[in-house]
């Protein structure tokens, strides 16, 4: 027969006691996601439908002066249940927005003979490019010591060769090349490639202030 002494008894107990303290601070801790997504609405009916058609109503209203139907954001939230009970969007979910929206820069996809610009100022990516929501997206980072200079971001389309068809993604700061870091977005409508059908992969060249990197992206089943 097992016998226990009044510490053993007690050191049993407390052993017992930690799961159920582990599942309480579990089942009380914020759970948070992101996702990339486009306006619709407006005004009390503002929502954000995301690349995997999920639709996003915000627990409380948006500024419809500056959430404009079609613009694009990223977003941090806590998932809140069905939107089901709440709202007159059908299908949303209820979501609690965390922090500011961030917006992101949506242009086309241009030819390199077409651009007349410069794109030799350093950029620096935080992760790999993407497909989503119809766009090819880009999370990255550049000097900037002057807010109201406006800074150039653009992809442009090169050669396709070999089946790899040849992009080049690039920034002008317009002389604000000092400073700290700041943190932007963009989105480049899938659309607007030329001759997506004939390749098989993106080959994406970008320049930092070092060295110029290569990406490569599959392109089965993403277009």
């Amino acid at each position: 027969m097992l016998r226990f002494n009044g510490y053993s008894l007690l050191l049993v107990l407390a052993l017992l006691a930690i799961p159920s303290c582990m599942n309480e601070d579990l089942s009380n801790s914020t759970y948070y996601e992101s996702a990339w997504c486009v306006v619709q609405g407006r005004g009390s009916q503002i929502s954000f439908v995301t690349d995997n058609k999920d639709i996003l109503k915000p627990d409380e209203s948006l500024d419809s002066i500056r959430f404009k139907a079609g613009d694009r954001y990223r977003l941090l939230y806590i998932p809140m249940g069905n939107q089901s009970n709440y709202s007159t969007v059908s299908g949303a979910k209820l979501v609690k927005i965390s922090g500011e929206p961030q917006p992101v820069l949506v242009e086309e996809v241009m030819p390199h003979a077409a651009f007349t610009g410069a794109l030799n100022d350093p950029i620096w990516l935080n992760d790999q490019p993407f497909f989503g929501g119809g766009f090819l997206n880009f999370d990255f980072q550049f000097r900037s010591s002057n807010p109201h200079i406006k800074h150039g971001i653009h992809l442009l389309q090169d050669s396709l060769v070999n089946r790899k068809l040849y992009l080049r993604f690039g920034h002008h700061a317009n002389g604000d090349v000092t400073g700290s870091l700041a943190y932007a977005l963009a989105s480049f409508p899938t659309t607007g490639l030329k001759n997506a059908s004939d390749a098989d992969s993106l080959i994406i060249l970008m320049r930092n202030d070092i060295s110029y990197h290569s990406y490569r992206l599959a392109l089965k089943d993403t277009l």
